[in-house]
C-alpha cells in the first residue's frame, strides 16, 4: 500500500483530529479501560462542548457503521469480518440511544457523513482482499484514537448530565474497540481476545 491511501485514511479522521486539537487541558484521570477516576457533578441543559459533542459522536457512529458495512463485503481476514460485525452491532445501538438523547435535547443529527469521512469509506470500498485489510485496521486504530480524546474532553468539559453520561457510558467500549483494532483481536469467535490475560 503506498504512502497516499494511507494519508487518505487519515485525512477521513479530520474532523475529529480538528475536535481534538482544540481540547481543553485534561482535569481528571481515567483508568486503563478508559473510566474516569472522577466525574465533576454536572447539571441540566447545554453548552457549545455538548451540542458539538452530540453532532459529532453521530458522525463516527455512523462512520464506523458504514466501514463496517464496506468490512463485511471487502474484508479477507477472519479478525477483519468479526470486528466489522462488532463495529456494526456496538456502533448501531451507540448511535440509536444517541439518538433518542439528542431528540430530548432538541439537538438535529447530522443524516449523511462529511465529505472527508464520505471519501474514506469510498476509499475503502475500492480495496479488497489483504490491502482493504490493512487499511481498514488502519483507520479503526486512528479514528477509536481520536475518538477517546474527544470522549474524554465531553466529560471533562461537557455541562449536561445526560451527555456527559453517555460519554461516561460509551468511553470505555471506544477504549476496548481501540484496544482490539490494535492487537488483531475481537471479543468472540477465532479471533477473539484472551480476557483473562
Amino acid at each position: 500500500m503506498t504512502t497516499k491511501p494511507v494519508l487518505s485514511i487519515l485525512a477521513g479522521c479530520s474532523l475529529l483530529s480538528m475536535s481534538c486539537a482544540a481540547l481543553a487541558q485534561r482535569t481528571q484521570s481515567y483508568s486503563s479501560d478508559g473510566r474516569p477516576n472522577r466525574i465533576f457533578r454536572p447539571v441540566n441543559g447545554l453548552n457549545p462542548t455538548d451540542a458539538n459533542f452530540l453532532k459529532t459522536a453521530a458522525i463516527i457512529n455512523m462512520f464506523e457503521i458504514q466501514a463496517a458495512k464496506v468490512a463485511s463485503e471487502h474484508g479477507s481476514s477472519e479478525f477483519t469480518k468479526e470486528f466489522a460485525k462488532e463495529m456494526m452491532a456496538d456502533h448501531q445501538g451507540s448511535l440509536e440511544e444517541l439518538k433518542e438523547i439528542a431528540a430530548n435535547k432538541g439537538v438535529t443529527l447530522p443524516s449523511d457523513l462529511p465529505k472527508a469521512q464520505q471519501h474514506t469509506i469510498n476509499f475503502l470500498s475500492n480495496l479488497t482482499g489483504g490491502d482493504f485489510d490493512t487499511a481498514y485496521r488502519r483507520s479503526q486504530v486512528s479514528g477509536h484514537a481520536m475518538a477517546s480524546t474527544f470522549f474524554k474532553n465531553e466529560i471533562d468539559n461537557g455541562h449536561d448530565e445526560d451527555v456527559k453520561s453517555y460519554a461516561v457510558k460509551t468511553l470505555p467500549v471506544v477504549t476496548m474497540h481501540y484496544k482490539l483494532a490494535t492487537q488483531e483481536k475481537t471479543m468472540m469467535g477465532a479471533t477473539k481476545a484472551d480476557h483473562n490475560g
